[in-house]
C-alpha cells in the first residue's frame, strides 16, 4: 500500500514513510484535505461570428449570445461564481500564455477572454 509522507502543520516536522507496515502516524486519504478546492470553471469570451460572446464551460460546452448580460446570467444560472481579482487575473494570465504558446497560433478563435468563473464541487467523502 504507498503512503503519503506528511508535514505535521504545526511542527513542521515530516513524518516517516514505511514501506514495509503502516506506521499510527499515517492519515487516511479520506481525512487529507485539499490545498485547493475541487472546481470547474467557466469563461466568458468576446470576439465571435456565431454571437458576440462565447461562454465555455464544464466538458468542452461552448454557447454564444448577443449580449453580455445574457451569457452571464446563463453562467451565473448554473451556480458559477464570478473569481476574485487576483484569482481571475492568475487564470486570464495563464490561459493567454496557454495560447500564445502554440507554434503558429491557436487552430480556432480563442477571442478575448474577458471573464472567469468557477463552481465548487462536492467532494465524496470515503
Amino acid at each position: 500500500m504507498d503512503q503519503l509522507a506528511l508535514i505535521e502543520p504545526t511542527t513542521a516536522k515530516h513524518q516517516q514513510y514505511q514501506p514495509h507496515g503502516i506506521s499510527p502516524d499515517v492519515v487516511p486519504h479520506s481525512h487529507v484535505r485539499r490545498a485547493f478546492p475541487v472546481m470547474n470553471i467557466a469563461t466568458i469570451s468576446s470576439g465571435f461570428e456565431k454571437g458576440d460572446f462565447l461562454v465555455r464551460e464544464e466538458k468542452g460546452q461552448r454557447v454564444y449570445f448577443d449580449f453580455f448580460e445574457e451569457a452571464f446570467n446563463y453562467i451565473a444560472y448554473k451556480g458559477y461564481i464570478r473569481m476574485t481579482g487576483e484569482d481571475e487575473k492568475e487564470w486570464i494570465d495563464t490561459m493567454n500564455n496557454v495560447h500564445s504558446s502554440v507554434k503558429g497560433g491557436m487552430k480556432y478563435n480563442t477571442g478575448k477572454l474577458l471573464m472567469v468563473l468557477y463552481k465548487p464541487l462536492a467532494v465524496e467523502e470515503d
